[in-house]
């Protein structure tokens, strides 16, 4: 089973203007199987999951050149949703070629704040129940 990893930004770094760019900066990493997109939105002392930044990046460096080897250059974001541990929460799902999503994501945004993203391996997209 994969590693589950999440993104974990501090409180004061991940509301408003700056939440929507995270988010948003995150999502086109996602497409475009580029982390260094993320990277300047995120700020040196930001912890994801207790990991510092540049792990995570790592992390998604190492996700999007498997994606690559495959063939595949660019994603297609769909939305979908969480269907085991935060149940029925939205999620953005990444195909390349086929029918189920190469990888996804849940962006947990609470009252303007981003709380997390992590790697959710129970999305829709997949059919598990």
């Amino acid at each position: 089973m994969e590693q589950l990893i999440k993104l974990k930004v501090k409180e004061e770094s991940s509301t408003g203007e700056q939440a929507k760019r995270i988010v948003d900066s995150f999502i086109m990493s996602c497409i475009e199987l580029n982390s260094k997109i993320l990277e300047p939105m995120v700020n040196e002392d930001q912890l994801f999951d207790d990991k510092d930044k540049y792990r995570f990046l790592a992390f998604l460096k190492a996700q999007f050149d498997s994606a690559r080897k495959k063939g595949l250059k660019k994603m297609v974001v769909k939305n979908g949703y969480c269907e085991l541990c935060l149940r029925g929460c939205s999620t953005y799902e990444f195909y390349g070629t086929k029918s189920t999503p190469r990888f996804a994501y849940l962006i947990e945004i609470v009252n303007g704040e981003v709380k997390n993203i992590f790697n959710c391996n129970a999305s829709s997209g997949w059919g598990q129940i």
